[in-house]
């Protein structure tokens, strides 16, 4: 089963004048477009390029489809339920994967979401990049903690699956601050966590920012001890689906090592074996209790 990444037209609150017209400090926008997309092609028009190159690299006829760009429930419900059943109907495509923000789901929308996992596999991304209201105020991200608790408790009360994606590293966090983001994840009940290292992108606040020596961003050994600090107090019953991310190489500013995905995720897998650590061994769970989870 592989995600493929498809674009819907979406926006977000801090760029259409709700909360804001400058988006979060760190975002592109055409950073989370698909590479095969163009302004204006249908639903089924980039699933049928997307499926059709993953199908010849992977061999697999199995597929998510994966709502990347911006805030993906960001819509009115009759929009979004004809653009997710678009998506289903593809063949090959087994499910939904929706990146989104967690002020931006309303009640109805989570009732489709629910009705539709009734049917389907359904998994909703929320970006919730820190368990600090002031990094949060600092990213311009527009929303609270609050937010990210209530999301999470709404969500999974309709028993739909989610995940967090969460930022490390964001200039003026401190770690204290950043593991604080591990304790929101345990306590959030959600499934997986996606780990993002801090990307300067192009055209950004955040690259404004580094361009005036305001900031410098981690090396890649300090990268690696603060995932392995997270993970360490992760519970272990929650999936890792990253700990790591990279960014178009056209559009990156900094770090350089980011670029080289393997490499940053065989260091944080060093930084464990050198600590002889594990996933949620700070929260007292040994090695042999993961393997029952």
């Amino acid at each position: 089963m592989y995600k493929v990444s498809i674009a819907g037209g979406f926006t977000c609150p801090t760029r259409d004048g709700s909360r804001g017209t400058e988006g979060c400090v760190f975002c592109n926008p055409a950073g989370s477009e698909p590479k095969h997309y163009q302004p204006g092609m249908t639903i089924t028009k980039q699933l049928e390029l997307a499926t059709e190159y993953v199908r010849e690299r992977h061999e697999t006829d199995h597929f998510l489809a994966y709502f990347q760009d911006y805030t993906t429930t960001y819509k009115d419900v009759k929009s979004l339920k004809k653009m997710y059943r678009e998506a289903l109907n593809f063949p090959g495509i087994r499910g939904l994967s929706l990146c989104t923000r967690p002020d931006c789901i309303s009640e109805d929308v989570m009732d489709l979401l629910k009705d539709l996992s009734q049917e389907t596999f359904v998994w909703v991304e929320l970006g919730i990049q820190s368990g600090c209201d002031v990094t949060l105020l600092r990213m311009n991200r527009g929303h609270t903690v609050y937010d990210s608790e209530t999301a999470f408790e709404k969500l999974h009360k309709r028993n739909i699956r989610t995940a967090a994606h969460v930022i490390l590293g964001f200039p003026g966090e401190s770690r204290k601050e950043t593991l604080t983001t591990a304790k929101l994840v345990n306590k959030s009940g959600t499934a997986g966590v996606k780990l993002q290292n801090l990307h300067i992108i192009k055209d950004t606040q955040l690259a404004e920012q580094y361009k005036k020596g305001e900031f410098e961003p981690m090396r890649r050994s300090e990268y690696a001890g603060l995932a392995a600090d997270f993970i360490e107090r992760t519970r272990p019953d929650i999936v890792i689906q990253r700990v790591t991310g990279e960014a178009p190489p056209r559009m990156l500013v900094a770090p350089e090592w980011a670029i080289n995905k393997l490499a940053v995720m065989n260091r944080v897998k060093r930084e464990l074996m050198y600590r002889d650590s594990w996933q949620g061994r700070l929260l007292g769970y040994t090695m042999e209790d993961i393997p029952s989870l």
